[in-house]
């Protein structure tokens, strides 16, 4: 249930609330939704996002841009046959330490749905220094 303000010009009703309640039908699964990875300077992190059509048997993806970040890479793995779900592999490399950001946006066929968004996060902490044995 939602309630909303509603602010008019009416002299007699200035304000007043609408109540608003329904089932919200998934469209799509995207698992996982936000991507946060993590490791030590100098590796390769990775993940894989599986973006699974719910209502339809089929779902086009038509585009995917990445907005900020130039470290973190995307590639779409279009649907084998007979198979439903796309995959975006998702990776990201650093040579110092560092906080990365950005999302993935993805542009579907889907009137309903015509953008999905995918958060990435990425930390890379300072490799820690080997010791020296004698």
């Amino acid at each position: 249930m939602k309630n909303i303000l509603v602010k008019t010009d009416d002299p007699e009703n200035k304000k007043f609330y609408l109540k608003i309640a329904g089932n919200v039908k998934e469209i799509v699964k995207i698992s996982p939704s936000t991507v946060s990875l993590s490791g030590v300077a100098g590796q390769t992190l990775s993940d894989v996002v599986t973006i699974e059509p719910v209502q339809a048997d089929e779902l086009k993806i038509l585009d995917m841009k990445l907005r900020y970040n130039k470290q973190i890479k995307a590639e779409l793995i279009a649907p084998g046959p007979g198979e439903k779900n796309w995959q975006v592999r998702i990776s990201c490399y650093s040579d110092h330490s560092a906080d990365i950001y950005d999302f993935i946006t993805l542009t579907t066929d889907n009137p309903n749905k015509s953008h999905l968004r995918i958060r990435v996060y990425a930390v890379f902490e300072k490799a820690a220094p080997m010791d020296e044995k004698e």
